[in-house]
């Protein structure tokens, strides 16, 4: 059986003149400036793509097509750039083998502590299938870890499976995590760098993915855990309009943003911790620090589900508002959405025995006194007192808020909205946080055991994952998961009262309120936030 997946604890740019790195355009700007013959060494060359950051070289991808790893989208964000809106790449000058997964993003490695990454990150991969197709879906992921770890590189993620499978464009994208994403501090920014980064990836995308046979008017965003959250964070974004058409969250809520004051207070004590708060130039402090000791200072805790993480704030101006609160207003991109949660997402965290002694004091710690005893009493018929904690922390982090997503969405715009749970427990421990990934990527080979072997699928596993990639590359295709699918696949309606539920599992078929039937008791908690 799988191991839990160590996936997660999850400005427009236009085309510029050769080697112009030159100021952020407005977002929303159209993609009209000329790029004054980018990349032109690489005209009609078979296996190079003609960018607006160069030329590049594909290399020849496992399952068949072709990889361009380590593209960069924005300019390296060092030196004065630190903390700053991504500014446009520099045009590469002759033709560039895009044979190597770029650098990760400054981070701690959440088991040892080591610093890992480079502050020149901000490169995407693309995957190409073999076919002759033009103008094929192109599907987007952003990565999960908290906002804190993770990157594009991870093995998991590799896209050629799932551009196979569905004859699409795969993008896999690096952006600003941490400190050096999210530091808000009134020297410094707002600290929506990070999510800037998500949208200059995007505007990137569109600008180029008629060099890849992908086509820029049918994009689908799809992330899981920060990448879900993210995910929902943009369909809010006034800086992402026009830039995709559909999206995927999978097991990422967007109702907890911090408030601006909120990540202040936050980006005060890293600056303390740098030795800034006093200093006469408070930017120029931080921007002169190493990009280990930026990370490193007062840095969140990561790794744990349950634990504080990084993300966008509500400043007012990159976020006007809490996404949520903007979906269910209509005040968001109305795209076609699917959304979801995994059966057993803190299974892999919480403790592997528990009394029921230590539960009840977990609830309380959690939740207060009062709600606490109300949640107790809420979950009395689970047992044992382990699968009652996995099962509240679940529904009340994930699995619940998904559904509520999914109700903001469609009563706030009319374009169609479906839910998924997740309930396959491949995993001993469940359907834990992350088994999702290597499911829609198709790369089993990537997951190891319990033991450390590597993991050789099963016929079911290898069927559900056709499955999922088929609904989820129809979905990137038409806004339909099952039009014009195989007519084994069962149908998938549309959500509404009833609640109806893709359940993927062993034999996926509809469910009416899948998993959800403590999630009546969070809703006006959830509500209240």
């Amino acid at each position: 059986m799988l191991r839990t997946v160590a996936v997660s604890t999850t400005l427009a740019v236009v085309a510029v003149a050769c080697g112009d790195t030159g100021a952020q355009p407005d977002a929303g700007d159209d993609a009209s400036a000329d790029a004054s013959g980018c990349g032109a060494e690489g005209a009609d060359q078979p296996g190079v793509a003609v960018t607006t950051s160069g030329a590049f070289r594909g290399v020849a991808a496992e399952a068949g097509g072709l990889a361009y790893l380590g593209v960069p989208y924005a300019a390296p964000p060092t030196g004065e750039r630190r903390f700053q809106p991504p500014a446009p790449a520099a045009c590469a000058a002759g033709i560039s083998d895009a044979e190597a997964l770029g650098a990760r993003c400054p981070q701690l490695d959440p088991d040892t502590g080591a610093y890992l990454g480079d502050e020149d990150c901000l490169t995407l991969n693309v995957w190409v299938p073999d076919t002759a197709t033009a103008d094929r879906p192109v599907m987007v992921w952003i990565h999960g870890g908290g906002n804190a770890i993770g990157g594009s590189a991870e093995p998991y993620y590799r896209g050629d499976r799932l551009a196979a499978a569905g004859d699409v464009v795969v993008v896999t994208i690096n952006y600003r995590l941490g400190q050096l994403g999210y530091l808000a501090h009134p020297a410094i920014g707002a600290g929506n760098a990070g999510l800037l980064d998500q949208v200059a990836a995007l505007a990137w995308v569109r600008d180029n993915a008629a060099a890849f046979g992908g086509d820029p008017g049918n994009v689908t965003i799809f992330g899981e855990s920060a990448g879900g959250r993210n995910v929902c964070t943009l369909l809010a974004t006034p800086a992402a309009a026009g830039l995709f058409h559909r999206a995927i969250i999978q097991s990422g809520a967007c109702k907890f943003l911090d408030t601006l004051a909120q990540a202040e207070d936050q980006g005060a004590a890293v600056i303390a911790a740098l030795g800034c708060d006093d200093d006469a130039d408070v930017a120029a402090c931080a921007r002169a620090a190493s990009a280990e000791a930026v990370t490193r200072a007062a840095a969140a805790p990561v790794g744990a589900l349950l634990a504080a993480t990084y993300g966008p704030n509500v400043d007012g101006d990159v976020l006007p508002e809490q996404a949520e609160a903007a979906i269910r207003a209509g005040r968001h991109h109305a795209v076609p959405l699917i959304v979801g949660a995994n059966a057993d997402e803190t299974s892999g965290v919480a403790p592997l025995t528990m009394t029921q002694q230590a539960y009840e004091a977990a609830i309380h710690a959690t939740y207060g006194a009062a709600l606490g005893d109300a949640v107790l009493a809420e979950y009395a018929a689970l047992s044992p007192p382990r699968a009652a904690y996995v099962k509240v922390t679940t529904d009340a982090r994930f699995l619940c808020p998904s559904r509520e997503i999914t109700r903001s969405a469609a009563l706030g715009q009319d374009a169609p909205v479906r839910r998924y749970l997740f309930s396959y427990d491949a995993s001993p421990l469940g359907a834990v946080h992350g088994l999702d990934v290597p499911y829609v990527f198709g790369t089993f080979d990537a997951v190891e055991t319990a033991g450390g072997a590597p993991y050789e699928p099963t016929a079911t596993d290898l069927a559900l994952s056709a499955q999922v990639q088929r609904y989820w590359t129809r979905f990137a295709r038409t806004g339909d998961p099952a039009s014009g699918g195989d007519p084994a696949d069962p149908a998938w309606p549309a959500w509404d009262d009833a609640d109806p539920a893709m359940d993927l599992s062993a034999t996926p078929a509809v469910e009416a309120g899948a998993g959800a039937e403590h999630c009546d008791f969070w809703r006006p908690i959830y509500e209240a936030l």
